[in-house]
């Protein structure tokens, strides 16, 4: 491992800010470069799915076990300025368990009264299956490959601190609840969240499709979602902490 990802080690900053509220934002994880790479791989597994399942220019299109699609994908791994923070966070038996890009292009003007919905936790079945309050299992990293810095643009709404607590917080008035924040970020910027934290998606009214891949990771001793097996034609292609990272290995000691 290149020892200069070490420069990104956590802070007491970044610590208390995502122990207490449940998220960190890391402006310029991704170099333009890579962020152009990663757009033209991303545009490519947009088109390909919109094409084999029949989706319309307009329609959203959310693809999971994205990571296998493209090997540009792979770098996001162990990025060198959001890796250090995940093993800070989870330690270092952990695994990529997850993979999700969303491509959600403008709703028509008529939406324009639409209102966020579809608040939810990640985790799947240990929400309803354990006992409260739920531990951290795991969390996700939203990489941002679009502009999302203006409000219509429909940014990820979250509710800062939500992670600790099993309920929602209470409705407000106007429909929203108390807390709701808008992450409003550039492209090429890195958003960690704890998956228990409750989010939902902005509504993107704007010109512009909001383009987004998530990159989940746990500890090693849980069961991935994205695969059971990665295949060796990706294995091999990955030096050993991707390998572990990617769910190769006899034991998890």
């Amino acid at each position: 491992m290149n020892s200069s990802c070490l420069d990104y080690r956590m802070t007491d900053e970044q610590r208390t800010q995502f122990d207490e509220q449940g998220y960190l934002i890391v402006e310029n994880a991704i170099g333009e470069d890579l962020l152009s790479r990663l757009v033209d791989a991303a545009d490519r597994v947009d088109e390909r799915e919109r094409a084999a399942r029949g989706l319309e220019p307009d329609a959203m299109m959310a693809k999971f076990r994205t990571i296998v699609e493209d090997d540009v994908l792979l770098e996001l791994l162990d990025n060198p300025k959001t890796f250090p923070l995940l093993w800070d966070i989870l330690g270092w038996n952990i695994q990529h368990y997850i993979s999700h890009l969303i491509y959600y292009p403008p709703e028509p003007r008529s939406a324009i009264d639409l209102k966020p919905g579809g608040w939810h936790q990640d985790g799947g079945r240990p929400i309803p299956e354990m006992e409260r309050p739920h531990p951290r299992l795991s969390l996700k990293i939203g990489f941002w490959l679009s502009d999302i810095r203006a409000e219509d643009r429909g940014g990820i709404r979250i509710i800062p601190g939500s992670h600790k607590r099993d309920v929602m917080p209470e409705r407000q008035p106007d429909g929203d609840y108390e807390g709701t924040m808008q992450v409003r970020v550039k492209a090429g910027t890195a958003v960690f969240f704890d998956r228990r934290m409750w989010h939902s998606r902005g509504v993107n009214t704007s010109d512009v499709t909001r383009k987004v891949l998530f990159l989940g990771y746990s500890y090693r001793w849980l069961r991935g979602l994205d695969y059971n097996v990665i295949p060796e034609s990706v294995l091999e292609k990955c030096d050993p902490i991707r390998r572990q990272l990617l769910g190769d290995g006899v034991d998890v000691k």
